[in-house]
């Protein structure tokens, strides 16, 4: 599943895929420069309409940063292609949006390390369902 997201440019994506990607790199970019990652996407989610999935998606990047299983690498933001580590939350954020509730789950628990896959895996994956969710919720609108 993550290779339809892996190597892409991030443009050609569909509108939500694009925007976590910038949300993914914007955050990571805050966090490892020691800014507040929930004020550098904050303005994103709120023109986006999905600010109900802010707290989701910062629980997500917070387990992501602190029991991955290894060290993930995020391009930086307006970098031209698609990690391998974006493409898997990417792949993760698609199965959410489509329902698949193990999937979600599978893929969410390999990001994980072992001694971290239960409990952390499982608020990983809620945390994408409700983002997901809230997704869908808000209108697809090009803003200017």
């Amino acid at each position: 599943m993550m290779y339809r997201f892996l190597d892409r440019l991030p443009q050609n994506l569909d509108e939500h895929f694009h925007f976590m990607i910038g949300a993914m790199r914007q955050w990571t970019a805050a966090a490892r420069g020691g800014r507040c990652p929930c004020g550098a996407v904050v303005v994103g989610f709120s023109w986006r309409g999905v600010t109900a999935a802010l707290p989701d998606f910062n629980e997500m990047m917070a387990l992501l940063d602190t029991k991955a299983a290894r060290w993930l690498r995020f391009g930086m933001p307006g970098a031209e292609h698609v990690t391998a580590d974006e493409a898997a939350l990417l792949s993760m954020f698609a199965a959410a949006l489509g329902g698949e509730v193990l999937a979600v789950r599978r893929i969410a628990a390999t990001l994980l390390a072992d001694h971290e896959a239960s409990d952390a895996g499982e608020r990983m994956a809620k945390a994408a369902e409700w983002m997901a969710l809230r997704f869908v919720q808000a209108p697809l609108t090009q803003r200017d």
